[in-house]
């Protein structure tokens, strides 16, 4: 198709692991921008100003993605993170009243999790917001000590009634966690987009696909959380040399097909 046509759709992206497994997928994208860079080094000689040669340098093409959504794999297929699921500890913190039966921990019951032995601290808090340490007692506790049971309820003596306390504690459960380790190396994959734009001239759609056939992660993956705000993950690939493969014969290393 050699008519101009605007780029406006987002369609889907996938990814698959270079073995062939679908790693991930997903429509809900705000851009994909694949910038093809081709550049010279000119060559100067005698009275001329202009150049008589231009040497090729080393292609750097890039493939940036943004995502309104993080995803455990995008930290994989990014940096190179360490996915795990299994028994995970949430650090937790709450403030209460300590009242004639204690202060009940909510957090537990809330986030339906486990209780973590000996996790917890309490602390009184003053009016002018000072924090003072109470130190855990079996039972019986002092003026300057505090008891806990096992389903997280906290006395301590009659002279803190009333009083204000922040409690941090653990609460464990069944969890998934993306690991970086400092000596991580993401790992090569195919990329494709689908999606479809409209030719202006005749109305109809015409269905387009970008396709990378060996990319991997780098550059920097914002994960954060900002007041209403929504985050976005922006994903820098580097398009790297294909290895020759019976689905791309000629070792392409990207390649935009355009059906009508």
């Amino acid at each position: 198709m050699q008519e101009p046509l605007v780029f406006d759709g987002v369609g889907k992206i996938w990814m698959r692991d270079y073995d062939g497994t679908l790693r991930y997928i997903d429509e809900k994208i705000n851009s994909v921008m694949f910038a093809p860079q081709f550049s010279w080094t000119k060559v100067f000689g005698g009275q001329s100003g202009y150049a008589f040669h231009l040497t090729a340098q080393d292609l750097q093409d890039v493939l940036t993605i943004e995502l309104p959504r993080y995803s455990a794999v995008i930290a994989e297929i990014s940096q190179g993170a360490e996915t795990k699921t299994g028994p995970v500890e949430i650090d937790e913190n709450e403030e209460g009243i300590l009242g004639a039966t204690g202060y009940a921990i909510e957090g537990i019951e809330a986030f339906g999790g486990t209780f973590v032995k000996d996790s917890d601290e309490v602390y009184l808090k003053a009016v002018d917001g000072t924090l003072s340490k109470l130190e855990r007692v079996a039972s019986t506790p002092t003026i300057g000590q505090y008891a806990i049971t096992a389903d997280g309820v906290i006395t301590s003596a009659t002279g803190n009634l009333n009083k204000n306390v922040i409690v941090t504690y653990k609460w464990s459960k069944q969890g998934t966690s993306s690991n970086f380790k400092g000596t991580r190396r993401p790992k090569p994959f195919k990329f494709v987009h689908r999606f479809e734009l409209i030719n202006d001239r005749t109305g109809q759609p015409v269905q387009v696909q970008l396709t990378v056939y060996k990319a991997v992660g780098g550059g920097t993956l914002n994960v954060g959380a900002a007041r209403k705000t929504p985050s976005t993950s922006t994903l820098n690939l580097e398009v790297l040399e294909p290895d020759v493969t019976p689905d791309n014969p000629e070792g392409i290393a990207a390649t935009i097909i355009f059906v009508d």
